[in-house]
Order: C-alpha cells, then sequence, then structure tokens
C-alpha cells in the first residue's frame, strides 16, 4: 500500500506541476489576451473555441479514455503486445474521427456563423478552429498514451511547451494586427509544435507501442466500454460548454467574455485540487479494501485543499477580477461568486473516474445525459430570465445534481464512498474561516490582503486540527509516503509542545 501510496505522491507532483502550468499559463494567458481583444473580440474568441471543443468531442467519442483502461491494464500484465494492439486499433478509430470532425467544422463554419449565430464576424474564427481541433485531437491522444504507462512527467513537458509557445505566439500575432484571427492560428501552430514534442519522446520511449507484434484483442468488449465511454464524452463536454453557446445566441457576445473570464479562474482552483485523472490507471489495477482505502485517503486530502479554496474565492473573486482582468472585466464577478461553489464538489470527480477504471462507464455515461439534458433546460430558461447568473446557476445545480446521484451509485454498486467527517469537517473549519473574513475589513492594498488570507490559511488549519480533521496519523502517513516520516513526527510533536507551553504560559500570566 505504501509503495501504491508512492506512485501516487509522484504521479500527483507531476499531475500538480502540469495543472499549475496549465492553469498558471492559461491564466496569463487569458489576461493578456482579454486585455488585448477587449470584451467583444475576447467574446468572439470563446464562442468560436466552444463551438470547437465541444466538436472535440467527436474526435475523442471516448477513445482517450478507453486507451488508459486497456493499456495500462495490459501494461500491468506485462504483455507489451496486448498493450500495442489495443494502441493500434483505437489510433485507427481517431484518426477516422478527427478527420471528419475537422473538416466538417471547416465546410459549416459560414452557415454556423450567420444562420445559428447571427454573427458574420464568427465564419473565419470557426475555421481555424477546425484546424486546431485537428492538433489538438492527437495531442490529447498522445498523452493519453503517457498516461496509460503512468508517465505524468510527459502531461507536465506537454503544458511547459504549449503555455510557453501560445504565450509568446497569440499576443505577438494579435500586436501585429491580426485580432482573433491571429489568437486562434497562435494556438493552433502551438498545440501542432507540443504534438510534434510529445509525439517525439513516445516513440523515443515506447516503440512497442506502434512497434509490437498485433495480437488478438476482444474488440466486442472495447467496443461497448467505448460506446458507454463515447456517451459520456459527448454529454461531458457538451455540459461543460453548452452555458457560453447559449449565452452566445441569446445574449451579446460580449457577455461571453464575462462569462468565461469568471469561469476559468474557478476552474483554475478546482483543477489544483482534483487529481482524478492520476488514479484512473492506478485505480484500474486495485480490488476491494486497497480500493476503498486509497479512495478514502485521497478523497480525505483533497476536500482539504477544496473547501478552503471555494469559500475563500467568494471573498477575494472581486479584486482578482479587477487586478487581473481589469475593471472592463467587473460583470464577471456575480457568475464567478456562483461557480466558485463547482470548487466543493472538485474531489467527487473521484467516482466518475472508479466506475470507468472499473469498467463500468456505464453509471456516469447515462447520469451525465440526465444532467446535460437538465443543464440544458435549466440554462435556456435561466439564461432568458437572469443572463450569466442565470448560466452560472444553471451549472452548478446540474453539476451537483450528478455529483450526488455517482456517489449514492458508489457507495451501492462498488461499496466505495467517502467517511463523512472528511466532508463536515473542513466544511466547518471553513466556515469559521469565513466568518474571519466577514468580521475583518476589506483590504485596500494587495499587501494587506495577503496577510488576511495567510491568516485565514491558519485559522482552517488550526480549527481542522483541533476538530482533528488533520491528525498525527496524516502526518505519519505521508512522511512514510516521501520517506521522511521521523522529521515530519518530530516537527508535529515539537509544535505540538510549543502550543502547549504557549497555553501554560497565558493561563500563569491569566
Amino acid at each position: 500500500m505504501v509503495h501504491l501510496a508512492r506512485k501516487v505522491l509522484k504521479n500527483s507532483i507531476y499531475n500538480s506541476s502540469s495543472v499549475f502550468i496549465s492553469k498558471f499559463g492559461g491564466l496569463i494567458f487569458t489576461i493578456i489576451l482579454a486585455r488585448l481583444l477587449l470584451p467583444e473580440l475576447f467574446g468572439v474568441y470563446h464562442l468560436a473555441l466552444a463551438v470547437g471543443l465541444m466538436l472535440l468531442t467527436f474526435t475523442d467519442l471516448g477513445i482517450n479514455g478507453t486507451l488508459i483502461r486497456y493499456v495500462s491494464h495490459a501494461v500491468g500484465k506485462n504483455d507489451e503486445d496486448l498493450a500495442s494492439s489495443y494502441f493500434r486499433y483505437l489510433f485507427k478509430l481517431k484518426f477516422i474521427l478527427v478527420f471528419l470532425s475537422s473538416l466538417s467544422l471547416i465546410l459549416l463554419a459560414n452557415p454556423l456563423a450567420l444562420h445559428l449565430f447571427h454573427k458574420p464576424d464568427l465564419s473565419l474564427p470557426l475555421q481555424i478552429v477546425g484546424i486546431f481541433l485537428f492538433f489538438q485531437s492527437f495531442l490529447d491522444f498522445v498523452e493519453a498514451g503517457f498516461i496509460s504507462m503512468q508517465r505524468f512527467a510527459y502531461s507536465t513537458i506537454r503544458h511547459i511547451v504549449y503555455e510557453g509557445l501560445r504565450l509568446i505566439l497569440v499576443p505577438a500575432l494579435i500586436l501585429l494586427g491580426f485580432s482573433v484571427f491571429g489568437a486562434l492560428a497562435g494556438l493552433s501552430i502551438s498545440t501542432a509544435a507540443t504534438l510534434l514534442v510529445l509525439t517525439y519522446f513516445l516513440l523515443k520511449n515506447y516503440p512497442f507501442l506502434l512497434k509490437g507484434k498485433t495480437v488478438k484483442i476482444e474488440r466486442r468488449r472495447i467496443l461497448k466500454f467505448l460506446s458507454y465511454m463515447t456517451i459520456g464524452s459527448i454529454s461531458g463536454v457538451f455540459f461543460a460548454y453548452v452555458d457560453s453557446i447559449m449565452l452566445g445566441i441569446f445574449m451579446p457576445v460580449e457577455y461571453v467574455g464575462f462569462y468565461r473570464a469568471g469561469y476559468n479562474i474557478v476552474f483554475a482552483f478546482a483543477g489544483l485540487v482534483s487529481i482524478a485523472g492520476v488514479l484512473f490507471p492506478v485505480f484500474t489495477q486495485l480490488e476491494g479494501d486497497e480500493l476503498e482505502n486509497a479512495f478514502k485517503k485521497v478523497f480525505k486530502y483533497s476536500s482539504i485543499l477544496s473547501f478552503p479554496s471555494a469559500f475563500g474565492l467568494l471573498f477575494i473573486a472581486e479584486p482578482v477580477i479587477r487586478v487581473v482582468y481589469g475593471i472592463d472585466y467587473l460583470p464577471a464577478v456575480l457568475p464567478t461568486y456562483i461557480l466558485s461553489l463547482l470548487i466543493i464538489i472538485a474531489p467527487l470527480d473521484f467516482f466518475g473516474t472508479l466506475f470507468n477504471a472499473k469498467e463500468k462507464p456505464e453509471y456516469p455515461a447515462k447520469l451525465i445525459i440526465i444532467s446535460s439534458t437538465l443543464n440544458t433546460i435549466l440554462n435556456y430558461f435561466l439564461i432568458l430570465q437572469f443572463g450569466m447568473a442565470g448560466a452560472a446557476v444553471a451549472t452548478v445545480i446540474s453539476r451537483y445534481f450528478n455529483i450526488t446521484s455517482l456517489g449514492f451509485l458508489s457507495r451501492k454498486v462498488l461499496n466505495v464512498f467517502p467517511s463523512l467527517d472528511t466532508i463536515y469537517k473542513p466544511l466547518f473549519s471553513s466556515s469559521v474561516m469565513v466568518l474571519f473574513f466577514y468580521l475583518v475589513p476589506r483590504p485596500n492594498t494587495i499587501l494587506i490582503g495577503l496577510g488576511e488570507i495567510l491568516m485565514a490559511t491558519i485559522i482552517y488549519i488550526s480549527v481542522m486540527f483541533s476538530m482533528r480533521g488533520i491528525e498525527k496519523e496524516d502526518i505519519k502517513y505521508l512522511g512514510v509516503i516521501v520517506g521522511q516520516e521521523e522529521r515530519l513526527i518530530k516537527a508535529y510533536n515539537f509544535a505540538k509542545s510549543e502550543l502547549g507551553r504557549g497555553n501554560k504560559r497565558n493561563k500563569e500570566k491569566k
């Protein structure tokens, strides 16, 4: 179990690095883009990209997840020929879907811009997104190959290369006068170059994936799994972008820019506390008590981060948007407040990962269809009534419905469910932290704001210790994983003794 924990920690570090680079780089990129394009053109950019990312689903149809499931399973059995056969079979399916989807968007760009969105200026951006779609689809596939080998370091390399290139190319093309076209062209070039880098490493380190001996695979079994992954994949991406698409249909395009500005901040926070992707190849190799224990441990530590992140964002959303995007984007504050509630359920992404890893994708697939339908209906009525706030409310309600339903199914089908104290303890501690934010005055400088955040963090950790939400066992467990148990336990005991002496001195003074 300790060996497994070390592997998960190592992968989590790489994953967290990837997420940090991706989210931080993405945030910097978004800030630059938002300031260069201003709300209206920023909205056009995101609307075109949302259409492309929805279509990205049809270039995948669950193939990436299926690749991770079956290749990692074959590698776990030390069967390279079987892993190679899975990889090549799924690559052929991928190529057909990518070619058809990219070509369709390029050909249909003009009708979509004119007749669906009633925005002629959207035509050329949609065509460029069709090219971006081609490279992005294969980039995701190659990265899935590395994930199936549990080599998350290459995900970090991907994001370093990609973020670096787009931070250079996109602003340069915009400043040269190419506007939205330049932004999307720079994005496409960055994606293509990153794909070349990752492909080189894949061929160099795992040549057997493309050159191994062909063996017979259970295609019917794969296609059954793939069919459910397809349903979940289509519904999931539709779920993620239907709010932006419907905002673009029913409201002026700048509102898409405002909404996505807030959305990007929220999911930058959520990405840092969710490591479900790391656990997919690991969960495929676990059963019984090991699976349940691994799930509970990771859920506990993710919850410790997610609750204070969500509650804290409620108080810093306005100054963050003001500093990050500028006063032109202050309408993004309200949807950011509402969407911040999604950070709380970020760790619960594990439920979907569990079902997929245990070859039961039908459960999350069916639920995501129901949730996506609910999301679409709510978006239609709430956007017409409340605009961006309505879109945010619709997204929060439908995502909470999806996650809680998956949780009940996980308990019933897999007998895996987190302990309730891993939910209510960080919830209560976060509430105390919120009370502190409420009582202290609003900061008028960045330095004071950082000081208040530091104090709030100390208060949260102190309350968690007092409620035994963080215990000596957790520090010991972490110490075993990183090989520094003794030093961490000494640090814990020293801190505890110092706290005891401090309390004793205070009593003597009184």
